[in-house]
């Protein structure tokens, strides 16, 4: 283990815990020796991954086994709103499959993120000069916000502008000459009239050169109305080592605004000559028993770093299952949903090593005292055959750096 992930499970231990001190009461007055337990139901912080496969696998059974498996370690998912995609041609849109995925999030109790409102990449070919652009992004984002905002915890307002000037299109073309802060401040503005509290990201992968965060400090010089940094780490060929996930972190919060990793791919594999990023691309790779445990073992290092971080409150893995995008071997779980390594790792990760649920005993004054991960807990308090639960929230508060007042919580029997 590296000095670098020894300090960082000490600050988890400091930034993602907090003192938690329950007081039982009985007829008024402090009850010893009652038996408290808490139960962990869900993370504060969210560990996501994306979900677009599920309504494309073939059968039932392979879709129940991804629920399974999805819901076991996730509590936060994308959902995929590409232009091109979502609405190929002028008014015909993705559907059923974009509301199917929704329900499915929100039935299992999932956080969901819309991706991405604005993104040059992915252009429809039915548009076909920059002049209407603006029209049709007005359009695009109108009818997705009447009919799809609500359903959404966060938007991708935006996506890798600072590598807009790498493509030409209609969208390409719009951005350069509109500007990009001008973009932004138009997206969010359209966005807020119909969802004022909506929780915007800027999403980007180009994270490693002075360009990004030049961009970010326009941002905030413009006072873009933006709440959350998504930062990508595709790590498909080169993975980042400890000291420029570091570097990234630091960087990237001095900026003041929370951070997600929105898009975490590490490969257990190794790709068969050069790797073609191109939208719909199919690359081929070696796979290797021992690239997938190349893989858990790095990923696992590579969580502990991201999540020790106080300004992260998100981190999503990109793709669930194998094989998606680019033809990787990226997924958590293999072609037919079953576990790899990787997932295990993250298993053990998520609702072990990070995971509290204690049984105490009251004292003499009636109080117990713990320290938990944050996050929502069912409490079972049991004494003389009586038996009482809540549920409860157990908070950090956003850069939230340990310390402070703990959690005091009384329970009357």
């Amino acid at each position: 283990m590296s000095e670098n992930i020894r300090e960082a499970q000490n600050r988890i231990r400091q930034i993602r815990q907090k003192d938690v001190e329950v007081t039982v009461l009985k007829d008024g007055l402090p009850a010893s020796n009652v038996k408290v337990s808490f139960r962990m139901k869900r993370h504060q912080f969210l560990f996501g991954a994306v979900c677009y496969m599920y309504d494309r696998l073939p059968t039932r059974e392979l879709r129940d086994r991804f629920t399974e498996e999805f819901v076991r370690l996730m509590n936060y998912t994308m959902i995929p709103f590409h232009w091109s995609w979502f609405e190929p041609r002028k008014g015909q849109y993705n559907e059923p499959y974009t509301t199917n995925l929704i329900n499915w999030a929100k039935e299992n109790n999932i956080k969901r993120k819309l991706h991405a409102l604005i993104w040059h990449e992915l252009c429809p070919d039915w548009i076909t000069s920059e002049k209407e652009v603006k029209g049709r992004y007005i359009e695009r984002i109108s009818h997705i916000m009447a009919n799809y905002g609500d359903h959404f915890d966060f938007i991708d307002l935006a996506n890798e502008t600072t590598v807009n000037d790498r493509f030409d299109n209609p969208i390409s073309r719009w951005v350069k000459e509109y500007g990009p802060i001008n973009m932004l401040k138009f997206g969010t503005e359209l966005v807020r009239s119909y969802k004022p509290d909506a929780k915007l990201l800027y999403n980007d992968w180009n994270v490693h050169v002075d360009e990004y965060y030049d961009f970010l400090r326009a941002i905030r010089e413009n006072d873009v109305d933006i709440d959350i940094i998504g930062v990508q780490s595709h790590m498909h060929v080169d993975r980042w080592s400890e000291e420029e996930t570091l570097r990234i972190l630091e960087r990237t919060a001095s900026f003041g605004w929370p951070i997600h990793f929105t898009e975490c791919s590490v490969c257990s594999g190794t790709p068969i000559g050069k790797t073609n990023y191109a939208a719909g691309a199919i690359n081929y790779w070696n796979e290797t028993e021992e690239d997938l445990y190349s893989q858990a073992e790095f990923t696992r290092d590579f969580y502990t770093l991201v999540f020790s971080h106080p300004s992260v409150e998100a981190l999503s893995w990109f793709d669930f299952t194998d094989h998606r995008w680019l033809n990787a071997p990226a997924g958590l779980v293999d072609d037919e949903v079953q576990p790899k390594p990787v997932y295990k790792a993250l298993d053990d990760l998520i609702n072990h090593e990070w995971h509290t649920s204690p049984d105490l005993v009251t004292g003499e004054t009636g109080t117990c005292k713990t320290r938990l991960f944050c996050g929502n807990y069912d409490i079972i308090v049991e004494a003389d055959g009586i038996r009482k639960t809540l549920n409860r929230d157990i908070l950090r508060e956003r850069f939230y750096a340990g310390g402070g007042e703990p959690v005091r919580l009384v329970i009357d029997l």
